[in-house]
């Protein structure tokens, strides 16, 4: 609970941060934004506001690193070289320029009072628990950011929230829905099943050479390897070259002496707490019961406070602090919500307090110790004051070494010998790569443009120095090309036999289990081998993949035994018998999450419309060859 309960706290302003601070560290500011940004051709027009082809690649670029990171190794790289997925990041500007505009029409402007308050809660600009200037500015630095671009940003978020909210805000699913929805989920099965094997139509399966040279015909496009080349590069980044500044003790120590509200530990508290839970959503009654029962322990612990541990054994209902007497350990603000929190940075040492109300329920708080700010020994911060001493000269030397790089690739096109050496960089070899799968960094967009043009792989000269990401420049030269090569019919024609098999073994397994089933229907089951009877639920599990839970809770079960049937991976067709049908009254539980998911697909649906709605409003242009080209 108390992971939950600094989780629950510290939920919505992770993604302040993460939103604001490192996705939009990569946007434009917001006149910028609003006018499309310069250069580099508009691609779309909204209204009065442009969309440029740079900004069109830089929101491509963090969409399709937001994707790497989220799917990890089932990350494909060809899903954002795609004409839809970049048709689909385009879409996506264009709305968000037309919200923004009906934002600004409406005078939807996020006042300045609200923008200090946000400012003030996000921990990243705190030093002491509080909002700290120099730290605000420090961070905005580091990231390469000023401070009016970072507060436009915010104000666009809050544009973009108010502009919102009839749609976010209006979701209310039925509680018919909600309760016929929550038994259809927990609604299972009892089931059986018999498998039909490839093996038994596999007399009736017929390949000829003339039908594998016509599927080849038809698919030469399948066939066709993409042109590919091999490329030497360097890598200069601004990490790489922090990590290389030297940083002397002497430097380190007055550093610190210098900045003594940098390296300080906040306020910590030590607290116990007894909670008797209660869901947020949980009508009155049931949070009137809980409070009665939080004040009654409350009036027991003021004639009896040493029972304290005792009760939040037997008591509270947060089992990871009740097994340790109620003790939630040390925390700083900001880490607990905020009534908690609240709570015990306004209590005296040892005093006991409640009924607290939070999201989870009714606390019954009590202070153990109040740790007061100190300065945090160097020891424990010299890496902290090494690596901030390093990133500030790396800031200056990195220009340098930049602009000396760009210019030495550029001199000396046949060769990045010259730039590896002033900047003391090795010379990378890349494997075999195609302009629409590339490892990083050749899955960026102007480098590969740059790369794969037909200049450079006719001249195998250097590329320019390309930024791929925020202090990282990339040079590369091709060294090796293979052009695009058509397949000959003689190395594939093994695998199209077998693929052809495997779509003929198919159908006629289809067909055979089709009509298996509608005979079964009549009542004739003479001849099949069932297996045992099990009772299943909606998730897979080793007999029932995906596809066969889905074919078993589509059947009709008006009548019983229904039947139903489904290819399954190894080629085999398995036929499903539905005896029975189990149906239970859901729990609590469920009908919170199916209330939770109802909501929020019915608050998608309508921001879709509303988001038609307002950008159909909105005079749009795209010009042809938006979304072509890198």
């Amino acid at each position: 609970m108390l992971e939950t309960i600094r989780k629950h706290a510290q939920g919505w302003m992770a993604k302040v941060i993460l939103a604001l601070i490192a996705i939009t560290f990569g946007l434009f500011g917001m006149e910028s934004y609003m006018t499309g940004g310069n250069g580099n051709g508009v691609v779309a027009e909204v209204g009065d506001a442009g969309i440029s082809r740079q900004e069109l690649t830089r929101e491509i670029q963090a969409q399709t690193e937001r994707m790497r990171q989220a799917l990890g190794s089932a990350f494909d790289p060809a899903v954002p070289e795609s004409a839809d997925f970049r048709k689909q990041v385009l879409d996506s500007l264009i709305e968000r320029k037309a919200l923004l505009l009906d934002a600004q029409k409406n005078k939807f402007i996020a006042p300045d009072a609200y923008l200090a308050s946000v400012l003030a809660q996000i921990p990243a600009f705190q030093q002491d628990g509080k909002f700290s200037q120099q730290r605000y500015e420090e961070v905005l630095r580091q990231n390469g950011r000023t401070a009016a671009q970072f507060e436009n940003e915010l104000r666009q978020g809050f544009m973009l929230d108010v502009v919102g909210s009839p749609a976010t805000l209006a979701a209310f699913p039925s509680n018919t829905s909600i309760a016929q929805i929550a038994r259809l989920v927990s609604q299972q099965r009892e089931i059986a099943w018999v498998d039909l094997p490839v093996s038994s139509v596999a007399p009736e399966v017929k390949v000829t050479q003339a039908d594998v040279e016509r599927d080849y015909a038809t698919h030469k496009a399948e066939f066709t390897e993409p042109e590919q080349i091999r490329a030497d590069y360097l890598v200069l980044d601004k990490a790489s070259v922090a990590a290389g500044v030297a940083v002397s003790d002497k430097e380190v120590e007055d550093y610190y002496a210098a900045n003594p509200t940098r390296f300080g530990r906040p306020e910590q508290r030590s607290a116990s707490h007894i909670l008797i839970a209660v869901d947020k959503g949980a009508d009155g009654a049931t949070r009137a019961k809980a409070k009665a029962k939080a004040t009654e322990l409350v009036q027991v612990l003021q004639k009896s406070p040493q029972r304290f541990a005792e009760l939040a054994r037997t008591e509270s209902q947060d089992p990871g602090s009740a097994a340790q007497d109620g003790s939630l350990g040390s925390f700083a603000r900001g880490m607990m919500v905020k009534p908690f929190e609240d709570a015990v940075f306004n209590m005296k040492l040892h005093e006991i307090r409640g009924p607290v109300e939070s999201d989870f329920g009714y606390h019954i708080i009590r202070l153990d110790a109040i740790q007061p700010p100190k300065l945090a020994p160097l020891n424990e911060v010299r890496a902290e004051v090494v690596d901030e001493l390093r990133k500030q000269r790396a800031e200056k030397t990195y220009a340098d070494l930049a602009e000396n790089f760009s210019n030495l690739v550029y001199e000396n096109a046949q060769s990045l010998q010259p730039a590896a050496s002033a900047a003391k960089l090795s010379i990378r070899h890349s494997d075999w790569m195609s302009a629409k799968i590339a490892p990083p960094p050749f899955n960026n967009a102007n480098l590969s443009a740059a790369l794969f043009s037909p200049e450079s792989i006719k001249s195998k000269q250097n590329t320019e120095a390309i930024e791929v990401k925020s202090g990282t420049l990339v040079a590369a030269r091709v060294i090796d090309h293979r052009p695009a090569r058509l397949r000959p019919l003689t190395e594939v024609s093994a695998a199209i036999e077998t693929r052809l098999r495997a779509e003929q073994s198919a159908k006629l397994l289809a067909q055979k289990g089709e009509a298996t089933i509608k005979t079964l229907e009549k009542g004739n089951e003479t001849g099949l081998n069932w297996s045992a009877f099990k009772v299943v639920g909606r998730q897979p599990f080793a007999e029932l993949d995906a596809a066969g839970i889905k074919a078993v809770f589509r059947a009709n079960t008006d009548k019983l035994p229904a039947y139903a049937g489904f290819a399954r991976p190894d080629g085999s067709y398995r036929i499903v018998r539905i005896s029975r049908v189990v149906s239970d009254t859901p729990d609590a539980a469920l009908l919170a999450s199916v209330s939770s998911g109802l909501t929020q697909a019915q608050q998608r649906a309508d921001m879709k419309a509303m988001l038609a709605l307002i950008t159909a409003g909105q005079k749009v242009k795209i010009r042809p060859d938006a979304i072509e080209g890198r």
